[in-house]
């Protein structure tokens, strides 16, 4: 097969997956924020998402375990360590909920006000996070640092400028203005 025939062919394969999505949303099989017929983050109950995000914090630390291939000298400290991240976990859906819960401010300024309170709760959180971090990363080999850096990173949301809500991972060129740029397929 020419690279012309490969081409065209992996622009057909695109073009019937897009279909089937769009037509699976037509009529009501998922769509953005849907996983197995249920609803995404956003439109979850309270307590179904601390589930969903306290299992998935369950996995992702036993994947960074396994990753670092602890000893056992470094056993308790990683024991400490994954307690102090559930412990910030549970205070953190605390917080939430009492956010949720409290009335809805009905000015801008109000408004404003409250989202101040939130980031500075948030910025505390962060702090916590990290002097955690600090102390259990200080008793790691140059080796498990390298490991630890790349795999709490996606676990975090901490790979760099932009990792949430830049489209993979906010890695790669800027165009000056914080934005990804035009490079080669992007026009």
């Amino acid at each position: 097969m020419n690279k012309l025939t490969k081409t065209t062919l992996a622009i057909a394969v695109a073009g019937l997956a897009a279909l089937g999505s769009l037509n699976a949303q037509a009529w009501g099989g998922g769509g953005p924020g849907m996983r197995d017929g249920k609803a995404g983050w956003h439109q979850m109950a309270p307590e179904d998402m601390q589930a969903r995000m306290a299992q998935r914090m369950e996995v992702q630390l036993a994947r960074l375990e396994l990753a670092l291939v602890l000893t056992p000298e470094q056993k308790p400290a990683w024991e400490s360590f994954k307690a102090g991240m559930q412990a910030q976990a549970g205070k953190h859906f605390a917080r939430m909920a009492e956010y949720r819960a409290a009335e809805r401010p009905a000015t801008a300024i109000e408004r404003m006000q409250r989202m101040e309170t939130h980031m500075a709760a948030r910025q505390t959180e962060l702090a916590e996070r990290r002097e955690l971090v600090q102390g259990f990363y200080a008793g790691l080999s140059d080796a498990q640092k390298t490991v630890f850096d790349d795999e709490f990173g996606r676990f975090s949301g901490v790979r760099g400028q932009g990792a949430r809500c830049m489209p993979g991972g906010g890695d790669g060129p800027r165009d000056g203005r914080g934005g990804r740029g035009m490079g080669p397929g992007r026009g």
